[in-house]
């Protein structure tokens, strides 16, 4: 009875949902038109999730737990006697504290581009029009709404706003150790804990205030939770992957690419229990109420916004400015800087080693838990294919789950590799370990030597170049603010106290700056820009024109790949007696 009455609920909430508030809530003038409104998406929704429930109502069998079988490789490793499990508890728990206290060290530092423009965005729209309203790409739902809410609490402070970021990206931590026994001893579990916790990249988006921590984690959650359903088809199990799966498209929807792998590795097991000589209808039926079960919740989730993303993602992500070419040289040099942020100056030394025993360590993996190995893989395998056959731009950002399989990888091969070189000893026993356990602690060394720089930096100096304007101005002189630097001129300048009068001009149009140029020939010009590679596809005129015609910027450096906020200068020359 509970189950029909909520069946009726849905649907007469469908059929009779008002729509006046969907026309109210706030759209990107810019944008095409959308192609059906979002609000009949929801009434669709509802009374679609309606109808399951009346279906199930009359099909209570269909909610069993169907019994399955384990399937081969799917098993769990063997009982690691050198490591205990009350210890590796404490050793995970001090491994964790550590992570969150690099991660909230230097977190009051300035915030870039993409983390003020969701503030000044969503921070005066209501908790309706966040959740059901899309007007530009940088709206990661959940991420967006806990940062509203720890902005009531604490005030719009750095350290407020990168939060949420923070905690999802410490409790990666433990969910990376619990995944990654499934397939390694405690001892490689803990060691790859210990590289993440310690991972420059993992730390500069733990404190980044985007969605990408909590995508990170819950797609390692949703990855354990698949193959533990896979193995043992307990319920509790599937309905744990549901609720992970929808928290991580609630927080990024490229997890769409991980729920698509997923799928695939779900047909692989299928396969492989027809190999075996069993029906996989049992398994094939469990799967699809599983994905169709999330599918249905993500649809509801996203049903009014679905429009609105669709254009927005064919005019951001076609855009040569918003990412890069797989094949470009832009590309290549922008994955080598992040290598070589990650590894300090050994990259060469640091890199390469750490590809080739990566590359043994995911055989081994690949070996002893191929569902786990695959499902961490082929996210990425699907985002490069879907990017390439759509003709999207390419941008590190979007294979950030290859991080945690690579540090799974790297430590499981080192132990390989260590006990392939120390076989012969007769301290084989004692020397191997040492030796794996000491070269994990290197790199966790050289991951430190990494951070040193970092901390150094804020990720976008905006307030370091509002001082030197403001320092250096004279009555007369003419400000200019251009492109995208605005948000972050205005968020910092009014926070440092800079009169809304100050005299910035905010310009996105070079003919603007030319006749401003023109018509004040013997005044001094200032011009604050960033992301200079933005700069040079949307206004290449005047990107070649600030090259060539002005003197050397002065640079405010930043962690954030090409985010120095420059400041350039036309001083005219005195005029002469």
């Amino acid at each position: 009875m509970p189950l029909l009455a909520a069946a009726i609920a849905l649907i007469l909430l469908g059929l009779l949902l008002p729509r006046a508030w969907y026309d109210a809530l706030p759209w990107g003038a810019e944008l095409p038109p959308q192609p059906i409104k979002g609000v009949t998406l929801l009434q669709f929704a509802l009374v679609l999730e309606g109808v399951a429930l009346l279906w199930l109502s009359f099909r209570p069998r269909v909610l069993r737990t169907l019994e399955a079988k384990e399937l081969p490789g799917l098993h769990l490793p063997r009982a690691d006697d050198a490591v205990a499990r009350g210890r590796a508890c404490w050793v995970l728990g001090a491994i964790t504290a550590l992570a969150l206290a690099l991660r909230m060290h230097h977190i009051n530092s300035d915030l870039w581009l993409d983390e003020i423009a969701p503030v000044m965005g969503y921070g005066p729209l209501s908790w309706l029009d966040v959740v059901a309203s899309y007007q530009r790409s940088n709206n990661h739902l959940l991420n967006t709404l806990l940062v509203k809410g720890a902005v009531v609490l604490f005030g719009e402070r750095e350290w407020a706003i990168r939060l949420p970021a923070v905690l999802f990206g410490t409790a990666t931590i433990p969910a990376l150790y619990w995944a990654a026994r499934m397939a390694v001893e405690r001892r490689v579990a803990l060691g790859a804990a210990l590289l993440l916790a310690l991972s420059y990249h993992h730390i500069f988006f733990s404190q980044n205030a985007r969605g990408y921590a909590a995508y990170m984690l819950f797609a390692v959650l949703a990855s354990g939770l698949l193959v533990s359903g896979l193995r043992r088809d307990r319920a509790r199990d599937w309905a744990l992957y549901v609720l992970v799966l929808y928290l991580g498209f609630a927080s990024q929807l490229i997890t769409t690419f991980v729920a698509l792998a997923h799928g695939l590795v779900g047909l692989i097991a299928a396969g492989v229990v027809r190999a075996r000589g069993d029906s996989p209808l049992p398994l094939l039926g469990r799967l699809a109420g599983v994905f169709g079960v999330a599918a249905l919740l993500v649809f509801q989730l996203y049903a009014t916004i679905i429009p609105q993303a669709y254009v927005v993602a064919q005019t951001t992500y076609g855009s040569a400015a918003s990412g890069f070419s797989p094949f470009s040289l832009d590309f290549l040099r922008e994955l080598i800087r992040g290598l070589s942020a990650g590894f300090g100056t050994g990259l060469l030394l640091g890199a390469v080693p750490f590809l080739l025993l990566g590359v043994a360590g995911f055989l081994v993996l690949l070996r002893r838990q191929w569902a786990l190995a695959t499902a961490l893989l082929l996210p990425e395998v699907v985002t490069a294919a879907f990017l390439f056959a759509r003709g999207y731009t390419f941008s590190p950002r979007f294979f950030l789950l290859g991080l945690p399989l690579a540090v799974v990888c790297a430590v499981q091969g080192l132990w390989t590799v260590s006990a392939y070189v120390t076989r012969r000893t007769a301290n084989f026993e004692r020397l191997g370990p040492r030796l794996a356990t000491g070269a994990v602690l290197l790199l966790g060394v050289i991951s430190v030597i990494a951070l040193r720089p970092y901390y150094r930096l804020p990720k976008q100096d905006y307030r370091g170049a509002i001082h030197y304007v403001e320092s250096t101005r004279r009555p007369g002189d003419v400000v200019v603010v251009f492109g995208i630097a605005e948000k972050g001129i205005r968020f910092y300048s009014a926070r440092l106290g800079v009169p809304a009068d100050a005299g910035y001009l905010y310009l996105r149009d070079e003919a603007a700056l030319d006749t401003i140029l023109a018509v004040a020939p013997r005044r001094r010009v200032l011009v604050v820009a960033t992301f200079m590679r933005e700069l040079r596809i949307n206004y290449p005129m005047l990107a070649a024109s600030l090259r060539n015609d002005w003197p050397r910027p002065r640079r405010f450096d930043g962690t954030v790949g090409d985010g120095a906020v420059l400041v350039f200068d036309r001083t005219p020359e005195p005029k002469r007696p």
